[in-house]
Parts: structure tokens; sequence; C-alpha cells
């Protein structure tokens, strides 16, 4: 945009750590700037997350960026293609830090990032909910809207889970891994115990996405930044949930994610756990009353899976101490 022009525009530069820097230029109130990375449909949406924060990432990735007021787009989409060589091999999205906003319709992911920021702050939680919707829709604090049951399923199993530590729920709806590796490195595990206990469950949001390998590297790159910044954190990596998916081989497809989780957890001295498993019938699918769409636990289904985590939780207390 020309720095003349009297019609909203957004201003992108690289800083000197090589990100870069968004700003919004005549921008009505409340017009947000939204971006995408290396994203393969034609259309900028609302459902594209917000720019908060410099951008982080490798030579070659292709970052659009667009002013919205609400769903209305106020700009064209634009790109900018992150300057150097890129690497022969292209990078995977999974550990692109970035933010999201596809759940728009449920929850405000920037809000909602502010307050657990806030919460992890001001309370110095010794156990961490790492996650996405199924860990967002449990229980626990901080609570978006507390008078829709569909953000608080199972408070009363949240606290048997919980019972003796200060908690705070990391999920995110809608999460893919990328995006809670960008909540991490920006301020929702400031001021969390050092030797917090952090029980992780990311990724099924990505199978549609990407490859296996691309998942796990993912989730090995959020354990790695939770030790980074919290020394003496014990992690507790849990295996992905069962669901029901018209997709075939899915089942397969978790089984085999599993076992990378299992041999992950193995080599970093991380607790392994499938409370997942409690969720399926013996022909492997998520009955009704456990799960209304076949992958989100009811009331009922956070009762089976409590009982099954509730014990670890408890042993990683004590490896902690």
């Amino acid at each position: 945009m020309t720095e003349s022009s009297t019609f909203p525009g957004i201003r992108a530069v690289l800083n000197g750590a090589g990100e870069l820097e968004l700003t919004a230029v005549n921008a009505p109130p409340g017009a947000v700037i939204r971006m995408d990375v290396n994203a393969a449909s034609p259309r900028m949406l609302c459902t594209q997350g917000r720019y908060l924060a410099p951008v982080q990432a490798p030579p070659g990735t292709r970052i659009r960026f667009r002013l919205f007021q609400g769903k209305r787009g106020l700009t064209e989409p634009e790109t900018f293609i992150m300057p150097g060589v890129p690497a022969v091999r292209p990078f995977p999205s999974t550990l692109i830090p970035c933010t999201q906003n596809r759940d728009f319709m449920i929850y405000d992911w920037a809000a909602r990032h502010e307050a657990v920021c806030r919460l992890v702050r001001e309370t110095h939680p010794d156990l961490l909910f790492i996650g996405d919707s199924i860990t967002h829709f449990w229980g626990g604090p901080p609570v978006d809207e507390p008078g829709r049951d569909i953000l608080q399923k199972s408070p009363e199993t949240w606290r048997m889970c919980t019972a003796g530590m200060t908690a705070a729920n990391l999920g995110f709806g809608y999460d893919r891994v990328e995006n809670a590796l960008w909540r991490l490195r920006h301020g929702e595990l400031d001021g969390a115990a050092e030797n917090a206990v952090c029980v992780v469950l990311i990724g099924t949001n990505n199978l549609t996405e990407n490859t296996d390998e691309e998942i796990l590297d993912g989730i090995r790159a959020v354990c790695r930044e939770i030790i980074r910044r919290l020394e003496k954190a014990v992690i507790i990596l849990q295996g992905f949930y069962p669901r029901n998916s018209a997709r075939e081989g899915t089942a397969e497809r978790i089984a085999a994610i599993n076992l990378l989780l299992r041999r992950l957890a193995a080599e970093q001295n991380f607790i392994y756990t499938e409370p997942g498993r409690v969720m399926a019938d013996a022909s492997g699918r998520v009955p009704e009353e456990l799960s209304n769409d076949g992958l989100h636990p009811s009331a009922a289904g956070y009762e089976r899976i409590a009982a099954v985590l509730a014990p670890v939780i408890r042993q990683a207390a004590e490896r902690k101490k």
C-alpha cells in the first residue's frame, strides 16, 4: 500500500529478527488483521487466525494477510514470501506457529489466549492441560461463557482429576499442533510452576492436513517448548482418542500414531497414557452415550476418561516432588 493512501491497508515489514510485522493503516475501529500460512484455498475468510505477534516462519513460507471488520473483508488479500533459500523438503505446517479462528461461532480464540495468559501469570498453576476442543470443553478455568454448556461438559470430573493442585485449561477448540505451539511461545506458560505437570493431547485436527510423521514432529516440538520454558516439567503424553469417521483407515491410522507417541514418550522419559481406549466399544466405535459426535466426550465419556487419567496425574505429581 502507498503511504499517502487514505484507504484501509496493511504495512508489512521484516524486523531485525527476520520476523514479519504487520501493521493496520487507516483502519476503522474494531478492524483486525487476519493471516494464513501456505494456505491452499484461494479465499481468505474470517476463519483465518488473527495477527497477534510478529510471524516466525522459514524461508519460502507464503503468508497472506487481510484486514477484516467482523466477517467482512475490508481489503483484498496480500501475500508476502519469507525471504531466503527454501529447504529442499517442504517445511511441515505443524512446525510453523500460527493462530486460528476456525471455531469463531463458539468462542473467541484471541480472547481465550489472553485469558489463559492472565490466569497462568496470576495463579502459577502446577497442572496444565494443553490441547484442543477435547480438553477445552471438559471444565476448569478459564471459562469462556459459564452459561453455555458446550464449553463446560463435565466440571465435576475435571475437579476429580485436578484435586489438590492448581490447574489451568489450555485447551482451544479446533486447534492444530501448530496453534498450540504458537500459544506456548506467546505467554501461556509464563508464570506456571517450573515443575508443573503438563497433560498433552493435541493433533487429531491435523489428521486431514498432515502425515503421521509431520504430526509427530509437531507434537515433539510442543513438548520441547514445554521443557524449554518449564525445565522441570513432567509431561503426560496422551494418545489420540478414537473417532467415528467415514474416512477409511482412520482407526488404523490413530493406532499407528499412538504407537509413535508411545515411542516418543519412552525416548524422552514422558509418561504415556491412552485414556481414549475406554471411549470405544468392542467394534472400535465410540457409542452415542459417550459422545454425541463420535469424538468429543459427553459427561459420561469424561467420567470414563477421568477414571483413567486421575491416577496418572497423581503418579506424575509424585514424580515431580
